[in-house]
């Protein structure tokens, strides 16, 4: 075990050979009278990065936790692949009070029975941006203890990583830095992850899947270009970043919008629909060009883009991202449209 997270939790059937390296089925956990997991699935093959994103509650963290070994699911099992051996960094976890950044790694690196620890600990503090492996840990900042976390986790050998966060506390420029030599360095070692997060553009980069939660239970799961694509279900497109819902009306393989001809992302049964559209599926057009009018209700400068929330004619409140050069007022008349890429519906009736 590291950090006193790690857990074998029921015998696996098979070893990791047979493909898998986690496998969670039906898990229900109760706390205080309210349902945090509520038929949770998952199986997480071997080599494998699952990034868990969900609205705050939905259980993701206690997911992790009961993979982990730290809570004790109520039904349902928990299943690691035999002879695959598990860390985990979670947000409250404790980096050793005294003693040196290198010495703390090393320690880990030596129970893991690595030939040289010293130097696998220098290693792994270079890759993941601990310059000084001599100071003392009760100085670290925070982001620097969550590098010391995530130094110890890979000094271990662990085949499969549960990660609750990882690079909470850290400044942008940072976290893009530390994610993309974590990502680099389990993708070369074939080791499997778990990787709760709260930020969707993070499990986008990282992740070979991205699993939705909602309420308890994973709602979609699939890869970040196809989940993004295929959103059938507001609640769940929520999750991905900010959405509108705007009538249509499928004819075959498209959707009539605001009198546009709009392919669909998937087949659907023809008539009235909600149309799921994204911000960066709407675009200003010019006065006399297909599309809707509308009001501008609000926009708010984001540096590299204006995001820019309006009111169509048809009632549909929906938000765009545009150029900063396009410069709108609130109440200003705008004529807006849906970019040629494919939607996703959802029948009515």
């Amino acid at each position: 075990m590291v950090e006193g997270s790690v857990a074998v939790t029921v015998p696996a059937d098979g070893r990791s050979s047979a493909g898998w390296s986690v496998r969670v089925a039906a898990v229900g956990r109760t706390r205080a009278g309210e349902r945090v997991l509520d038929g949770f699935d998952l199986t997480v093959a071997v080599g494998e990065i699952v990034a868990i994103v969900g609205p705050s509650g939905c259980g993701a963290t206690t997911a992790l936790r009961v993979i982990a070994g730290l809570e004790r699911a109520d039904t349902g099992t928990v299943s690691i692949a035999d002879g695959l051996s598990t860390a985990a960094v979670f947000a409250h976890t404790a980096v050793p009070r005294f003693g040196r950044v290198g010495e703390a790694v090393a320690t880990v690196s030596r129970r893991a029975g690595h030939p040289d620890p010293d130097a696998r600990a220098r290693e792994l503090c270079g890759l993941l941006g601990l310059s000084d492996p001599d100071a003392a840990t009760h100085r670290l900042a925070r982001g620097d203890r969550r590098r010391v976390l995530l130094a110890r986790a890979l000094a271990s050998e662990a085949r499969i990583l549960l990660l609750d966060d990882p690079l909470d506390g850290l400044q942008n420029y940072e976290r893009a830095v530390l994610r993309d030599r974590l990502v680099e360095h389990l993708r070369d070692r074939r080791i499997t992850a778990v990787w709760v997060t709260r930020e969707t553009s993070e499990a986008a980069a990282v992740a070979d899947r991205i699993a939705i939660m909602v309420r308890g239970r994973i709602a979609a799961s699939g890869s970040p270009e196809d989940l993004f694509r295929h959103m059938g279900d507001p609640a769940v497109a929520a999750v991905l970043g900010p959405v509108s819902t705007v009538p249509g009306i499928v004819e075959d393989v498209t959707v009539d919008v605001w009198g546009q001809d709009v392919p669909l992302a998937e087949a659907g049964p023809d008539g009235h629909c909600e149309v799921i559209v994204r911000p960066d599926q709407v675009v200003l057009v010019g006065p006399t060009e297909p599309g809707v009018d509308a009001v501008v209700q609000e926009t708010t400068f984001l540096g590299n883009m204006r995001l820019t929330q309006v009111r169509a004619q048809d009632g549909s409140v929906v938000q765009i991202e545009h150029s900063v050069e396009d410069r709108v007022a609130p109440q200003a008349p705008v004529r807006i449209a849906l970019a040629t890429s494919a939607v996703t519906v959802r029948p009515l009736g």
